[in-house]
């Protein structure tokens, strides 16, 4: 009887010992298995950190930009200084502040005359990251520098070049005494047709053209606008280098 108890007892003080050896055991091993997570999830953070920068890096061009981009942009410089009865009579450089703002890879900016009727048609052409160069519209620009929008824009079609191009098309007057009505056409490409977007800034591919045009009217006449896209945007097609998505 004493032993039964004896051994009984003998058996539950093993029992006790062994399940406080356990319980001994388990902070150690939550410990242990918490710092694996704790060091998990820190590589995976500063992995994704890491990640990000170099993204928001490529994206800003921060590590440069790519040679083939610049030499796409390099190529609008090569469009003929005359095209047709146009021809325009020297390079007009855009200014610096202008240009770190657009983030410009390559552009040109000329004034074109018709030998025939003296009338100016001043073109720009931007090349460059979709984001500063799909914000910047006439709308703003003009509507800050001593002009004010008479019309609303409405979408037209010049299809000179082979493919079917759709313009931005407003009115503008300026906040002179003459009160010089001036028409503006604007549109966007990847190296596909020019359309007229209402947000490029969402366009699918990261580089983008921007062609803008101004002319003003000469003794009542109707803007010559179509008239100089017949001769200048199959020149122009001819020296963009982006494809299509």
């Amino acid at each position: 009887m004493n032993t039964e108890t004896g051994r009984t007892g003998n058996t539950r003080s093993a029992a006790e010992i062994e399940q406080g050896a356990i319980g001994e055991k388990e902070p150690t091993a939550i410990a242990s298995n918490g710092h694996r997570k704790w060091i998990i999830c820190s590589i995976a953070s500063v992995g994704l950190i890491v990640l990000g920068g170099l993204l928001q890096g490529s994206m800003a061009n921060r590590w440069g930009t790519p040679v083939k981009v610049s030499e796409i942009g390099a190529m609008l410089r090569e469009i003929p200084m005359q095209v047709g009865p146009w021809v325009a009579n020297e390079e007009q450089e855009m200014e610096k502040p202008v240009l770190r703002v657009l983030e410009c890879e390559g552009y040109l900016l000329r004034s074109y005359v018709h030998q025939a009727t003296g009338e100016a048609i001043n073109v720009a052409v931007l090349f460059g990251p979709k984001g500063p160069i799909a914000v910047h519209t006439p709308e703003i620009c003009y509507s800050s520098r001593a002009f004010q929008q008479t019309s609303l824009r409405a979408p037209q079609v010049f299809d000179f070049d082979g493919m079917e191009n759709t313009f931005w098309r407003l009115g503008f007057s300026s906040n002179t005494i003459d009160k010089q009505k001036m028409s503006v056409a604007y549109a966007w490409s990847d190296g596909g047709p020019w359309i007229a977007a209402e947000a490029p800034r969402f366009w699918r591919a990261d580089y983008l053209y921007k062609i803008q045009t101004a002319s003003r009217t000469l003794n009542s006449k109707q803007d010559s606008t179509e008239e100089f896209f017949k001769e200048f945007l199959p020149e122009l097609r001819k020296h963009m280098g982006l494809k299509p998505n």
